[in-house]
């Protein structure tokens, strides 16, 4: 298997899944568990997933079609997000998918379409920052960008809108934070704010999205069943589980630790500052959004009995000086054709970064009969019929 490549464990991947799926059939077995497409959109995950009941949960029209393309049918979708075009919302509402509101054009549409349809819709909430602990979230100042707020008045329109379309409405109530914790107390802060929403209005919900941003597979961190746990927690005080369907939409819990990168040093020289190791990985691979200072990683090397170096900067295949991946300090000398094996690298990874200078990577799934190829490197004569 030439490097680099990407290997799935199936073995991580399902006890992943099965985590979710026993925390919520022992808490809120009215529950529904969709994977966040937009995490790592590999048709091969999306079509395991599809295999082990687990929902798809989408955030554009491309995504949508994807998930329908992976065999998933309309009403095993979660369709999120404030860019629905007006042809795959009116085929969502017509197939019975979960849509969650997000703009002023998703309450046009549902108007236009939604009338003599039995919607399965929900309301897309912004959250008050404030209900939060600061070092828990971002945006304190500014706020969060989605959903309907209910200070500013317009989570009550968006629900005036429903009401009036329906004379049972089907409402569900939508709400996600980006953590950057993925502390359990943000979910309980979620939770509280969707119960006080329910008494102050109301609702009878038909559904509760809780959203993603969970650990998952990871030693050491909250499991599926402590966030379940505190959810139910907060909702029981006012919200039956028996009536109320549970959706929760996790993405890095279940890829994020499943996936390995396997890359091979191509280059080792000296400047007169430092030790320069040149990989055939990237930060475009294992680190898109250019911000983590740190990874799990292994090395494999035909010989370990190297005296340790004291620093080497592992760096990246591109032209650009900053591709500077990690520095591993007192470590083994690395050479040519050594291994660098990034672990837990399953999200924002192999779909997310684009094909610059060199193009994605093949990947690979360890399965129980052995490893198979689920995507081909791609090629330069693939890169130009992509681009011309």
């Amino acid at each position: 298997m030439k490097t680099p490549y990407f290997l799935i464990s199936e073995e991580k991947l399902n006890a992943n899944v099965e985590d979710f799926k026993k925390a919520l059939q022992d808490l809120w077995p009215n529950s529904t568990l969709a994977y966040s497409v937009k995490t790592n959109s590999l048709p091969w995950l999306l079509q395991y997933l599809r295999d082990t009941d687990v929902f798809a949960e989408v955030v554009s029209d491309e995504e949508y079609q994807l998930a329908r393309l992976c065999g998933y049918s309309d009403d095993r979708i979660v369709f999120n997000g404030p860019i629905k075009g007006e042809e795959t919302f009116q085929q969502a509402l017509l197939g019975k998918a979960v849509i969650n509101l997000d703009s002023v054009k998703d309450l046009e549409y549902l108007k236009k379409y939604g009338k003599d349809t039995e919607a399965c819709v929900g309301i897309r909430v912004n959250v008050n920052p404030k209900v939060f602990d600061s070092k828990d979230i971002g945006y304190e100042e500014d706020g969060f960008r989605f959903g309907f707020s209910e200070e500013a008045g317009d989570f009550a329109k968006a629900l005036n809108c429903i009401q009036n379309l329906y004379s049972s409405p089907n409402i569900g109530i939508h709400l996600h934070c980006n953590s950057i914790t993925r502390s359990v107390n943000v979910y309980i802060a979620l939770a509280k704010y969707a119960v006080e929403l329910v008494r102050k209005y109301g609702i009878k919900l038909s559904f509760i999205d809780m959203g993603g941003g969970y650990f998952g597979g990871v030693e050491g961190k909250p499991t599926p069943y402590d966030y379940i746990s505190a959810i139910k927690n907060e909702l029981m005080k006012e919200i039956n589980p028996n009536e109320t369907r549970l959706i929760v939409e996790p993405g890095s819990a279940i890829i994020g630790s499943a996936v390995d990168l396997y890359t091979s040093v191509l280059d080792v020289k000296d400047t007169n500052c430092s030790r320069i190791v040149t990989t055939d990985g990237s930060r475009v691979y294992v680190d898109p959004l250019w911000a983590k200072t740190r990874y799990m990683y292994s090395l494999q090397s035909a010989d370990f009995n190297r005296v340790p170096l004291d620093k080497q900067i592992v760096c990246g295949y591109t032209c650009m000086d900053h591709d500077r991946i990690m520095i591993i300090k007192n470590e083994t000398e690395l050479h040519v054709e050594d291994k660098i094996i990034y672990h837990r690298i399953g999200a924002y990874s192999m779909t997310f970064g684009g094909m610059f200078i060199r193009y994605y990577p093949d990947v690979y799934v360890k399965l129980n009969n052995g490893i198979h190829k689920v995507r081909n490197r791609v090629s330069v004569e693939d890169y130009y019929k992509i681009n011309s």
